[in-house]
Parts: C-alpha cells; sequence; structure tokens
C-alpha cells in the first residue's frame, strides 16, 4: 500500500511530488514489500504442508485429554462446529464415488494417515508424489511461493543505484517481465485457493472465509500483473495505469489479508456441552 502511494500519487496530484520519490520511495518500499510476500509465501507452504494434520474437532479432543473440564463426573459432548476451507477441500480427480483416495495403494494411505501429526518442513517424495501434489491446497500454495520468489527480483531491481542504472531493455527484462510473470503466479494461486473450498468448481463457496481469501487475492494478482504490462509503455498513460493498478491490486491483497487474519483467530470452532 505504501509503495502504491508512491507511485501512483504523482501521476494524479504532481505538486504532492517531492525529490527522488518514486525512485527512493517507490524503489525502497517496493524491495520491502517483496521480501514481505516472499517471507509469507515461504510460511504460506510450511502452513500448507502441516495443516491437514488435525482438523478443529481433533485439536478440541487433545486439549480435553491434556487439560480435563472443569465439571467432574459427567458426560462430555464435542460439537464440531469448524467452518474452514480445509474441511472442503477436495482433490482433482484423485478420489472413487465413496470419496476414497483412487491413487496408490491403501497401505500407503494408512502410512501417510499416521504421519499426519508430525510437524514437518518439507515431505518426504514417497508424501509429496502420492499425497500433497493431488491437494489444491498445496499446489496453490507452491504457485503463491513461486510466483513471490519471481516478483522478488523485481523489487531487488527496484532498489536505489538498481533501477537508475537500468537501460530500457533490462528495465523490460529484469524489472517488469519478472513482475508480469510473479503476478500470473498469484493470479493461478488465488484462483486455486477458490476452487478448494468449493464443492463444485463452478460454483462460489461464498459462505466460507477461505474462497473470499482466494477471491481477493486473485483480485490483486490481477493488479499485480496488468500493472507491469502497463509499465511497458514508457510515457505518461502507461505509467498512470501501472500506478494504478498497482493501487487497486494492493487494495485487494490487504483485504484479503485481513479476512485471513481474522480466519486464523477462530482456528478451533468447538463447543463443549455437558450432560447430567
Amino acid at each position: 500500500m505504501f509503495n502504491a502511494f508512491f507511485v501512483f500519487l504523482p501521476t494524479i496530484k504532481p505538486p504532492t511530488t517531492f525529490n527522488n520519490e518514486l525512485l527512493y520511495g517507490g524503489g525502497i518500499t517496493a524491495f520491502i514489500g517483496a521480501t514481505i510476500f516472499e517471507i509469507g509465501s515461504i510460511l504460506l507452504m510450511i502452513e500448507s504442508i502441516n495443516e491437514d494434520r488435525s482438523e478443529c474437532f481433533g485439536w478440541e479432543v487433545k486439549h480435553i485429554i491434556e487439560h480435563g473440564v472443569e465439571e467432574k463426573e459427567q458426560d462430555i459432548v464435542l460439537k464440531s462446529e469448524c467452518r474452514h476451507h480445509h474441511s472442503h477441500r477436495h482433490s482433482f480427480v484423485h478420489r472413487r464415488p465413496n470419496g476414497e483416495l483412487s491413487n496408490g495403494s491403501d497401505t500407503k494411505k494408512d502410512e501417510i494417515e499416521t504421519e499426519r501429526r508430525e510437524w514437518k518442513w518439507w515431505p518426504p517424495w514417497t508424501d509429496l508424489k502420492h499425497y500433497y501434489l493431488h491437494q489444491i491446497g498445496f499446489i496453490a500454495s507452491g504457485f503463491q511461493m513461486a510466483g513471490a520468489t519471481i516478483f522478488w527480483i523485481a523489487g531487488f531491481t527496484a532498489l536505489p543505484g538498481i533501477q537508475n542504472k537500468l537501460s530500457q531493455p533490462l528495465l523490460d527484462g529484469i524489472y517488469w517481465t519478472p513482475q508480469v510473470v510473479g503476478g500470473m503466479g498469484f493470479v493461478i494461486s488465488g484462483t486455486l485457493f477458490m476452487i478448494e473450498t468449493q464443492k463444485r468448481w463452478w460454483k462460489p463457496a461464498l459462505h466460507v472465509l477461505g474462497w473470499h481469501i482466494g477471491f481477493w487475492n486473485l483480485i490483486g494478482g490481477l493488479g499485480f500483473t496488468l500493472s507491469p504490462i502497463f509499465g511497458y509503455y514508457p510515457y505518461s498513460w502507461g505509467q498512470y495505469q501501472a500506478g494504478c493498478s498497482t493501487f487497486w491490486g494492493s487494495w485487494a491483497f490487504l483485504i484479503g489479508s485481513v479476512i485471513q487474519l481474522y480466519e486464523s483467530l477462530d482456528k478451533y470452532p468447538v463447543t463443549v456441552e455437558t450432560l447430567g
């Protein structure tokens, strides 16, 4: 958002421009923003590897076993009210009509199930091949991280001392082009995150927070893809549209982030009731 103000405001309010605003204000904030995107994408990838290891109900059962409840000598009833998108997860084509995975052997599936509670930085190749590569959330996280990594190249070349030394061909090749490719990665990722929450690939899941996160990330990705496309045109109209696309794209990412933060604050919506 800060970067968007630095690059867009001078085009609509020239009197507000200060010396080297675009080079220093725009360049430094672009590098910081791209670095944050990269860190967030790495954490997102790690989360996608470990997220499906115990769902909301399982977390509450674990809590009951470890800490107990205040009411004693009564029957305990746990009601799972989980509405997170992990409960609506579907793979592309690797499910039988009864919902079971159709790839790999049952033995392999059982082995994977027994390992789901173990924290992993990266899964072994067998798990990656038989399980993770068939999960939309994992694939979406992969596109997000790949896009952010490529996009970070543009953040680095935006820094003062680099940006102002580039010829036009180099500017197009190592500044604008990584933004186009990285933005496309964000678009694909946002689309897959939306599909992940949907029971039908064509039917929006408006009641699921995860769907709205993916939707706003998709809009943000479109903005970050259009911005460099306009940026190839070095004249005033192109630069205006490039700054404008960065501006509304940043707002979309901000909205998606706020929704994602809200979702993370209510990870385990399970209520405990007692009978008797």
